[in-house]
């Protein structure tokens, strides 16, 4: 049974983005970056790391260790200077 669809107003940037997805073959690969978006929305929502920071930021309720984040976050630092740099 095929999903409901929903009405929206997109801006451009957003149905690009959406359009790419739909592009992507269904064997799985879709699945996956539907995943790694949630996660990835997870991270931007919630930039802390599990324990005190040794700026004394408390961290609240974290699904990782400290290291892990901050590999997330170098990653996408690395992201962000490839994408500039194109």
């Amino acid at each position: 049974m095929p999903e409901p669809t929903i009405p929206a107003t997109l801006t451009p940037a957003e149905w690009r983005l959406i359009s790419e997805i739909r592009g992507l073959p269904e064997s799985g690969t879709q699945a996956r970056i539907h995943q790694i978006l949630a996660e990835f929305l997870f991270y931007v929502r919630n930039p802390r790391c599990q324990g005190v920071m040794p700026e004394g930021f408390p961290c609240g309720d974290p699904r990782s260790t400290c290291e892990h984040c901050h590999q997330i976050w170098d990653i996408l630092e690395e992201m962000e200077t490839r994408v500039a740099g194109v």
